[in-house]
This record gives C-alpha cells, structure tokens and sequence, in this order.
C-alpha cells in the first residue's frame, strides 16, 4: 500500500527535498511507485463535486458564435483538454481541502476560541430611502452628448424634419448588463419627465406601465430578443418619413461576428439605407471598429479624452502612475489606486517551495498511467492548480486569523501544504468587514471557470460557517451568464437581505437588490466567474479586485482590448470611498508597467557635400505597456504582411487605422461608410451611459418635443422572463418571480391565482364532459370512456368482432372471458410485498382481448400472467405454471397492460431463477 492510501489531514506524507526537478521532467520520467492515488473518503455531509475544472482546461461547445467575447479570454495560452493526471490532482486537491475543513471543525480549541471572541450578529441599521443612485447629467457626459449632436447634425441634417422620435438599446448578453441597463433608462426617463413630461412618454408615461423592456436588446438568439428585433426592423422601414430612430450598440467590440443578429440588423442593406436610423456605437476598446474596413467615418468618432485632456477620472493609466510615484511604500500596506504584486504568495508557490514540491509528489502518484496531452503544456496546468487551490487556502488562514484563530492552532490542520498567511491577504480580510455595525467592504475576486468560482464560493460558505461568522460578510457567486448572483439573496445570502433592504429603500421588506450599486457598504467577497461581465457597474465600496488567478503563465493572444476590459472593474471617479487596490501576478505587472529598453546602435551609409561618410544612429529609449499588446484577435483584425503599427499612447487610436478586419469580423472586404453611424469611445467606468442617454434627450429636443414614439401604438412584446435558450428551437422558459420563493407563500399572491380547467385526455375523454365526470367519479369505472375507444389506439389490439361489441356494449361481456368487462367488484388482496390489505378491482382489463391471438395466459390469484407466444417455448419451462427455464440469466421484462388498478401487484418469486 502506497502512503497516499492512508493519508489523512494531520498525517501528511514527508516530502522529498532532494526531488528538484521541473514538473515538465516529470510528465516524461518513468514512475515505478504503486498504483493512482486513492482519495480519502469526506467526513462532510455535502457532496464534493470531484469534477474537472472543465471551464479552466477544457474549452466548452459553444455553437452560438455570438456568445464568445471577444476581450476576455484566458491566459493567452491554447485551451485544450487538460491530461488526466491534472485533472486527478485537481480532485485530489479539493479532497484534502474539505478534509482540512472538517478537520478545523473537529478541533475543540477552534471551538473553544470561537466560543470567547465571537462577537455578535448586527441588530441595528442605518435606514437609507435614496441608496446610492446617482441623479443628473455631469458636466463631461453634457459636453459629448452636444459634441455628438453637432456631428449628427452636420451629417445628417434631415433629422429635424421627422415628426416622431423612438430610442432603442442593444447590449451584449449578459442578463446583468441588460437589467443594469433597463434600470439606468428607466431612471432617466423618469428624472427628465420631472420637467419633460411627455419626454418618451410612449416607453414610459408611469414607472408602473413602462415599457423600457422593449427597448433594450440583448444580442441572444432567443424568441424574445428576436421579436423585439423584427418589430424595430419593420418599424424603421415602415416609418422611414415619419420616426427618427436612435438606436445605442452598447460595447459595440463585443463578438462582431458576421451574420450574428447585429450584423443581421445593423448591416442589412435597408437598414443602411434608411434616413431615419441614427446609430452610435459605443466602447472602451472599439480597436476592430476603427480599422480601414470600418463603416464609421473617421470624422463621426469621438474619443472622451485624449493625451491632453485632464479630469479627475481615474483610470488605467493612473494605477500603473500612481504605483510608480508610490513605489517605495510597502506593499502590504494596501495603497488605494495602486497595483500590487504579492510577492509572497509568488514564492508560496513557486518551484522549490514546500507547496510546489507536495504537489509534485502527489501528481506523480497521478501519473501513473500517462496520457497524451496536446498544445497546452502540462506546466501550465500544474500552475493553474497550484494557484487556484495556493489561493483558496490563503483565504482560508486570512479568515482564520479574523477570528482570532492563532496559527500554531490552525497550522497543524493545513500541514505544509501552503506556506505562511501573506501580509496581503491577512490585512485584506481584517479590514473588509465590520461586525458591529455590518458593513464593510467589497472583495472582487476573478476566476477563469465555473466550477472553480463554484468551489471557492463553497470553502469560504464552509469556512464562514465554521468560524461563526454567518453575519459578518457575504459570498456571492456570478456565473457569467447563468446567473448574476442576485439570486443569492433569497437563498444562502438572505440574512443580509434585511440589512440591504434598510440601507437601499428604508426597510422596505419587498425590496431585492438588482444590480451591484445596491450592494454598497455590504461586506462581500464577489466570485465573478469565466468572461465575466464588461460594462457592469460596482459599488464605491469596492476596495480590493483580486486577480491572483489571472494572467500567470504567458500573455501569449491575449489581447489589449482583454487586459483593459478586466482591469476596467476597478475604474471609475474618485468619491469619498476608497480606491481600489488591484492584486496581479508578476507577469502581468511587468507587462503594465512601461519599461524603458536601448535600441540598439544602427550604422548607416550615406553621401554628404564633402563627400562619403558612416553615421552612427544614438540609442533610443523604448517603452513597452498595454498598447503594445495585439488590440484584438487576428480574426477580427490583422495587419497583413507589413509590419504591425502600434500607438505610441494609450489614447491614440490612428496606428489601427492601417489594419484589417478579420474574415470573420462583420467589415471584412468592407469599403463602404455610412454618414449615419457614429462611434463613442471612453474608457471603463468613465458615464459613456449617461452621455448617450443625454443625447437622446437632445435629440428628443431637436424634433420639438414629439410626444409619441411613433406615428401609431405600438402593442407591448411580451416579455418572458430573462432567459438564456441559446437554441431557435427551443421553447422560451419562463423564469419565476423572485417574491414568490421566500419561505413562505404570499397570500395575496395565492389569492390572485386562478383555476384553469384541464385539458381533454384523448385517451380517457374530457374531464370538463358531465358525462366523462360521471363514467369515473359516480360509476367507479377505471376503463376510458366508450367515445374515446373511437380514437384509441387500444382498439387496433382487439381482434374486429370484439371491437365493434366493445364500443356497443361495454357492459355486456361474457364474464369469464378473458377481454370481458363485468361489474365493478372489489374484495380484499394479501401480498407478502405489502403490510397492508389490498383493494382488488376483480374486472379485467377490456384490451387483454387481443392477448388471444399472440399471447397465452396463465391465471394467478388476483390477475393473469401473460407470454408472448413466438419466445414463450425458449423461456419458460411449463406452459402451465409461469416458471422461467433455469438456462435464462436474465429476470423477464414485465410490460403491465392498460388500467390503473389499485392492486396491480404481481407476485414473480416463483420466475426468478433459483427460487426452488
């Protein structure tokens, strides 16, 4: 037996410090241990999901080309199925760590700590009627909007002569950006009608009966959004003299694939065409938009800030200056708006540490059988474990030391399977929540897969409950888009509900957060999982953006556009909060961080008035940053055989100009503009929104305030639910009301409900017919009711002269013949299968009359065993008494005919094989 047999947490087997080599070597070394490693068995009453990290090393089946986003991929690196051997150490990983939980938990000093230092759930909180919602027009996002209306107006003068105005809004799919969205509009109408009141007044006349849903479009094939879509199409065409239709392509970069539904729409010929369509693109990273295959003119585009322009906006580039200008303070002192790599969780996992060399140990106990692995090295693959469960177990210490858990208590639990507790990690968790008064701030932590978000969301859950810390911060888990992590709150999250509820409607008990601003002050680590989601805003109260599991092997493909799309989370105007402080590996730290490299010295030969001479080129210096990256992928822009362009600053858009567009990018071999379409670009996080919102109001304007959206009412779409079918073919799932799944059903809720008649069986009749009524529930009969037999397919087994008097006289069946029907008499049952008396119906089943030809029966106590002739002589062993032939291996397969009667109880001990 190998020591991996026996291992159990406090048991460790010794690593071997001379065992030094790189875990390449090891993939190909010959291994004579003994067999694959056997997991210990779980103490936990929950399941562990001992699954692969399918969304991490094996890229899923999507069929649906537009839900792949473009800007926000892996590590650069191929994904391909990951070998066996890591998925085994991956398994086996998550094993010891839910061993070491109830190891923690079987500890009576843990217990005893916790039972003297655990402080209280909050009772009392702050009541806020208003939240965080953020009123008005700033003075920045009213400049664009008149800017932007100043180029419709030059290029597009006709747009004054329409009588109606409409306003529509197409966003990527995520269900958050689309709900974030449909509030944001919504908002704004009712903020403009406050002096506008007939301001889209056809959208919206009264929060109640709004109608925004319609005109926010999520770019997903699904019968909704397809409506939606065909409805503005025909609109457009039909009202091409009469409605000016804006319409916003919100993150206009994402998934510009051809034939997609906004290619379909956006780039239809008549759509191209129309003199009533005003479309603005908008995006922080529109490199695929601005190449010289691009439908924009370069004149419609406008950049929010350029090199010169100055703002209080804090972005990007102002994390990477202020982390230089405050390069000597020490990192774990957690400077607000600066990029920190934490060194030593680095080391922690580094080759030589005692982490890395358990791991070795253990994937060599997983290798025994050895597996092809293609494209992506088997390093690779070991580092993304050795990270993602490094990681879990130092936010497992960090939450230890918060409860006052002293480590040489705790230490012994976690063996040498991870180094100390880094000083980031320890002073993040000490300072992001409050137990007094239950606020705290926001932890956001970035994980490439779903079933490593859905793990990490199920440790820190564990370990949350085991400290007794059930009040003290919340875990919530967003699935990219299978769920916004809003649903929490009705389910594992509930009891922060109330303190939301105090703080974002003053106590209302019906209010549910929505979107993450209404999460503001709560203490929160928020797991966002795969692509996550781009344009979503975050709470001020957002202080640390984890991104320890990203970008740690290679930035090999991964673009410029993904880079600045996930550190765009962390963005946004400085505010009485606190900035966020962005963890990052070293790799992707020297990759932000422009670094100055020599050219090197060229010699070159020239003629000059006196005559031949050499010139010695000087040095230059060389900077190197995120706008060297690729801007996108090759397939959605290239730039051919010549050498690649880049800009010399991050505002600079020119260089990708000279690009262009991939064959599978919507412009490609494009060689057309459209004096209609404009482009807005401005970074993450800097009120793109609230500018574009800004110029339908003055567009709105322009028209002379119509009233209506359109020449006649339109009727509303029917909306089911947010929905993710991803496939034309499949029906539309209509999602429940939140309100309805608390605890408890609501009674006004249940009072609203009404019956709704049943549906005709056409097999037993109508059950609305009196008479079909009668035949079941007066008479007693289980046989369907005479008119049904007209149509049953029970009528194509009775043999013609049975059928016909069956349909006539259903009654009046001789009584001993097997098809007969007789009156209804029941008498008392006893089973040896069944404690209790049985109700017997003693009348036969009206179709066994076609057992007469092709079957034989054997009558039993209660009932009739029936075989099929042509198997009967090569099965069974008597024609008389229902004994299966010995040589049969197999138990006969028992198909019960048709009726529902209360005893149909057959006893088999006398078939089964070796009964007697």
């Amino acid at each position: 037996m190998s020591d991996m047999d026996s291992i159990q947490p406090g048991n460790l087997p010794p690593f071997d410090s001379d065992d030094d080599e790189e875990i390449l070597k090891i993939c190909n070394s010959s291994i004579n241990e003994d067999g694959p490693v056997k997991l210990p068995t779980l103490d936990s009453d929950e399941d562990v999901e001992i699954l692969q990290i399918c969304n991490g090393f094996v890229e899923e089946n999507n069929d649906n080309a537009e839900d792949i986003d473009p800007h926000d991929i892996d590590d650069g690196d191929e994904e391909v199925e990951t070998s066996a051997a890591c998925q085994n150490l991956d398994q086996y990983m998550r094993t010891l760590i839910e061993q070491t939980i109830a190891s923690l938990s079987r500890d009576e000093m843990v217990h005893k700590l916790l039972d003297e230092k655990s402080p209280g759930p909050p009772t009392e909180f702050e009541k806020n009627g208003a939240g965080i919602k953020k009123k008005g027009v700033f003075d920045k996002q009213s400049e664009i909007a008149t800017q932007l209306l100043q180029k419709i107006h030059t290029s597009s003068p006709q747009i004054k002569d329409f009588k109606f105005f409409d306003f529509y809004i197409f966003v990527p799919r995520f269900i958050g950006l689309g709900r974030q969205t449909i509030d944001r509009l919504k908002e704004f109408i009712e903020e403009k009608q406050e002096q506008c009141p007939s301001f889209l007044q056809g959208i919206q006349q009264d929060i109640s009966e709004s109608r925004v849903e319609d005109h926010v479009i999520r770019t997903i094939k699904c019968k909704n959004e397809n409506s939606k879509v065909e409805n503005l199409k025909q609109r457009v065409l039909n009202e091409k003299s009469e409605t000016l239709f804006f319409i916003v392509h919100d993150e206009a970069h994402f998934a510009p694939k051809k034939h997609n539904m906004v290619d379909m729409f956006i780039n239809d010929p008549a759509i191209l065409q129309s003199p009533n369509v005003v479309l603005l693109q908008v995006s922080a990273t529109p490199y695929c938009l601005v190449t010289k295959n691009s439908r924009i003119p370069e004149e419609n585009c406008i950049n929010w800030f350029t090199k010169e322009d100055s703002s209080n906006y804090f972005g990007i580039q102002d994390f990477v200056d202020n982390t230089l200008k405050l390069k000597e303070v020490i990192a774990d002192q957690l400077q607000e708006g600066t990029i920190v790599v934490d060194e030593a969780f680095e080391v922690n996992i580094q080759v030589g540490s005692n982490f890395e060399k358990f791991l070795k140990l253990q994937y060599k106990n997983c290798n025994k059988n050895k597996t092809e692995n293609k494209g992506r090295s088997e390093k690779n693959q070991l580092l993304r474990v050795a990270r993602l469960h490094g990681l879990i177990m130092q936010y497992m210490k960090g939450l230890l030391k918060k409860a006052n858990i002293p480590s040489h208590i705790y230490d012994k639990h976690f063996q040498s399977r991870t180094e100390e507790l880094t000083g980031i990690t320890e002073r993040m968790i000490q300072d992001f929540a409050e137990p007094k008064n239950g606020e705290g701030k926001m932890i956001l932590l970035r994980v490439m897969g779903k079933k490593e978000g859905q793990f990490f969301a199920k440790v820190l859950r564990k370990m949350r409950k085991l400290l007794k810390m059930d009040n003290m911060f919340s875990v919530v888990l967003d699935l990219d888009d299978e769920k916004t992590g809003m649903e929490d709150f009705l389910n594992e999250e509930i009891n922060f509900l109330k303190r939301l509820q105090s703080w974002n409607d003053g106590g209302n008990p019906r209010f549910r957060p929505s979107t993450y601003k209404e999460l503001h002050k709560l203490p929160l680590i928020l797991i966002v999982c795969e692509k996550g989601k781009m344009g979503i805003t975050y709470p001020p109260s957002l202080r640390w953006y984890d991104l320890r599991l990203r970008y740690y092997s290679s930035l090999s493909g991964v673009t410029r556009g993904a880079i600045e799309q996930d550190f765009g989370r962390a963005c946004r105007y400085p505010s009485t909060e606190m900035l966020p402080t962005i963890f990052v590996s070293r790799l992707v730290n020297k990759r932000l961080f422009p670094r100055k490299r020599m050219k090197a010295k060229k010699t070159k030969f020239s003629y000059a008035a006196a005559g031949q001479r050499y010139d010695e080129t000087s040095e230059v210096d060389d900077s190197n940053g995120v706008c060297k990256l690729d801007p996108d992928y090759s397939h959605h822009m290239h730039r051919g055989k010549t050498k690649k362009e880049f800009p010399s600053n991050n505002s600079d858009l020119n260089p990708y100009r000279s690009w262009t567009s991939g064959k599978e990018h919507w412009d490609y071999a494009n060689n057309e503009i459209h004096a209609n379409r404009y482009l807005l670009v401005g970074r993450p996080q800097i009120g793109k929104t609230g500018a574009f919102l800004h110029l339908a109001f003055l567009l709105w304007k322009v028209l002379q305030r119509p009233k209506n959206t359109g020449p006649r009412s339109t009727e509303p779409i029917e909306i089911i639910e947010w929905d993710e079918v991803e496939n034309d073919d499949m029906d539309e799932r209509k999602s429940p009301n939140i309100e309805q799944l608390l605890k408890y059903p609501q009674v006004q809720h249940l009072k609203s409900l009404t019956l709704t008649k049943p549906k005709a069986s056409p097999r037993y009749g109508d059950p609305n017919d009196k008479n079909v009524q009668k035949w079941y529930l007066e008479d007693g009969r289980t046989y369907p009711f005479p008119d049904c037999l007209k149509t049953s397919s029970l009528l194509k087994r009775i043999e013609p002269g049975a059928r016909l008097n069956a349909i006539k006289n259903p009654e009046i069946c001789p009584k001993d013949d097997i098809g007969a029907r007789v009156s209804t008499r029941f008498e008392n049952v006893y089973s040896d299968f069944c404690a209790k008396k049985l109700t017997h119906n003693q009348s036969l089943i009206l179709d066994m009359n076609m057992c007469q030809a092709n079957y034989t029966g054997t009558k039993m106590n209660w009932g009739y065993l029936l075989r099929n002739r042509k198997s009967f002589q090569g099965k069974w062993q008597m024609t008389q008494t229902p004994t299966l032939d010995p040589k049969i291996k197999l138990p006969p397969i028992i198909i019960p005919t048709s009726g529902r009667a209360s005893s149909a109880l057959l006893d088999l001990t006398d078939t089964m094989e070796g009964s007697k």
